[in-house]
Order: structure tokens, then C-alpha cells, then sequence
């Protein structure tokens, strides 16, 4: 029904309870939820619940109020769980945002009818595009990664050029790329799986979980790019988080969250990457440079632990406010 993650050795009134409602995304595609879930488990009295229902019935089976609602429902491809009544309680709730450009009409509506307090989105520029109606509530919660799964595996890298995930009209220059790369055995090309949960033998077949970070680690080179909408995609952070060199698109928000272009990556855009990759593979030192300050920018900047610990400050000033 719930999970209390319990704290051994503090004083349980020291401690911030929260209650995160969310699915369990522990076998989905992306976890980094999952993570925050573990990690926040470190620092507060944590509750999780799974299922849908009203809030008054949920915070009944609680062993104790919680200071604090995270509500986390747009990851699969329907906003679960669903969670009424939440206008009527005087506890304060932050609703996690990921791809803004989903369920505009419906999260809109939700969010007035039930009165959310804050809304911590993924994205900043394009929330404030969609949901100007909304900015007052609005605080920006960037992706992050799990540096104890995300890290330097120092594997050979037998992968010159690498592009895993999604290629379709939401990222032309991915299409672009792969179609310039098209019969080149230098290039690989991994397909996107899919939005849901997957098995252990499927995440070895289609690069999830440990098999994704390995092939990442494998590569020498790796194209992403940050969609028409340009989010900073959560391919930014994972790249980078295995050493290995990242050609992507620069853009103002990726900036804002302190990537340096041509520093921590290499920029790139539609007439050019061709060029870029094949300055940075016949120079090894430079690209192994730009791979490790790149490294060392994400361990010390975005990972789950630096994440957490920013979430918990922002919820501690917003009960005390």
C-alpha cells in the first residue's frame, strides 16, 4: 500500500516527512525518480504511494502526516496515478513536470481544479511558453543522473560514433545525422524502445538500464540533440556522466544550467557535425579533455545526491515561507 523508509539514526522530528506519490518507474526506461526516491529516503521521513485514490483516504493509512505532498503523474502515457481531493488539504504539494508539450490541456486543468501549489518542471523556457499562467508557481527542477550508475566504466571504446534513442520529426537533426551516417560502419545507430516497463532480458536487448550506460561507455562520440522544443534532454546529463565526448546543439537554457560549450561538449548544428566528429576523432587528447571536464561538471553539479539536496532546501522555504 505504502513504503516508509525509516531513519535509524536521527530523531524522526528532526526530519521533513514527505509523501511522494508516483508510479514505480524502477523498471521503466527512465528512473531518475526512482533514484530521487532512494536518495530523499536519506535525508526525510519518506512515504511513497503507488496507487490512485483520494488524498483524505491516503493520508489516513499514513503513520503520520507528511509537511509535504511530491506528486509525480505524467511519465507514462496517461497521467497516473490519479489523485483527488487535493484542493481540500492544507498540506502543500509540488507536482513534478516533465515533457511540457504533453497533456497541456489536462495538466492545466488539473492544477487549477485541485490548486497545486508548486509546479517543479524539467524544463524552463518552454513551461513559461505553455503555462504563463502558472509562472508564479513555477520552479525549475533540471534533470540529473545517478553517478553511482552513470559513471566511467573505463571500458574500450570500440564505438566510434553512437546515436541511441528517439529519431523522428520532434528531432530533425537526429534524422539529419542518421541519414549522413547512413551505411557508414563507423556510425551506430540504436533505436529508441518505447515508453514502459521492461523486463531484465529486454533491457540487455534494447539498451536500458546497465546495458544502456555500458553502450554509452563504449562510445567515443555521441549525438544528441534537444528537440524542436529544445529541452535540455536528459542525454546532456547521461553522456557526459559516462566520459564520453557529447556533440550536441548549445542553446540559452542548457547554458543557464552551466554546460560550457566547446568545454564540456562540442557544438554542433545541421551543417557542421560531420566536421566536428571527424576533428574530434583523429584528435584523441582534445576529445578525451573535453570528456572529462565534462565528467567531473556533471558529478559535481547534477547528480542525484546534488538534486536531492536542492529539492529538500526549496521545500523546507516553502513550509517556512
Amino acid at each position: 500500500m505504502y513504503d516508509f523508509f525509516k531513519k535509524l539514526n536521527r530523531e524522526a522530528k528532526d526530519l521533513l516527512n514527505i509523501l511522494f506519490i508516483a508510479v514505480d518507474t524502477s523498471q521503466q526506461l527512465h528512473r531518475i525518480y526512482y533514484y530521487l526516491e532512494k536518495e530523499l529516503a536519506r535525508s526525510v521521513n519518506l512515504m511513497i504511494w503507488r496507487k490512485p485514490g483520494h488524498i483524505d483516504y491516503i493520508l489516513s493509512k499514513l503513520p503520520i502526516k507528511p509537511d509535504f505532498i511530491l506528486y509525480l503523474n505524467d511519465i507514462g502515457n496517461q497521467m497516473e496515478p490519479s489523485i483527488h481531493g487535493l484542493s481540500n488539504t492544507d498540506i502543500p504539494v509540488g507536482l513534478f513536470v516533465n515533457d511540457v508539450h504533453r497533456f497541456i490541456q489536462l495538466r492545466k486543468n488539473y492544477i487549477t481544479k485541485h490548486k497545486i501549489n508548486y509546479l517543479f518542471t524539467v524544463s524552463r523556457d518552454q513551461f513559461i511558453k505553455i503555462y504563463p499562467e502558472f509562472i508564479n508557481k513555477m520552479e525549475w527542477f533540471p534533470h540529473f543522473v545517478q553517478t553511482e550508475i552513470y559513471h566511467d566504466y573505463d571500458m574500450k571504446r570500440n564505438i566510434n560514433l553512437l546515436m541511441i534513442g528517439a529519431v523522428n520529426d520532434l528531432y530533425p537533426l537526429r534524422q539529419k545525422i542518421v541519414k549522413a551516417y547512413e551505411g557508414d560502419p563507423s556510425f551506430v545507430y540504436r533505436k529508441h524502445p518505447g515508453y514502459r516497463t521492461f523486463s531484465k532480458y529486454e533491457e540487455d536487448q534494447y539498451y536500458i538500464g546497465d546495458s544502456y550506460v555500458k553502450e554509452l561507455n563504449r562510445a567515443k562520440i555521441v549525438f544528441t540533440s534537444p528537440s524542436v522544443f529544445h529541452y535540455p534532454v536528459i542525454k546532456y546529463f547521461e553522456v557526459l556522466s559516462c566520459k564520453t565526448l557529447l556533440l550536441a546543439p548549445t542553446f540559452p537554457e542548457l547554458e543557464d544550467l552551466g554546460f560550457i560549450p566547446d568545454y564540456h561538449f562540442v557544438a554542433i548544428h545541421e551543417d557542421n557535425f560531420m566536421e566536428k566528429a571527424a576533428y574530434f576523432m583523429d584528435h584523441e587528447v582534445e576529445r578525451k579533455q573535453i570528456a572529462e571536464q565534462g565528467y567531473q561538471f556533471i558529478r559535481k553539479n547534477h547528480s542525484v545526491q546534488t538534486r536531492a539536496e536542492q529539492l529538500v532546501k526549496k521545500i523546507k522555504h516553502m513550509i517556512h515561507d
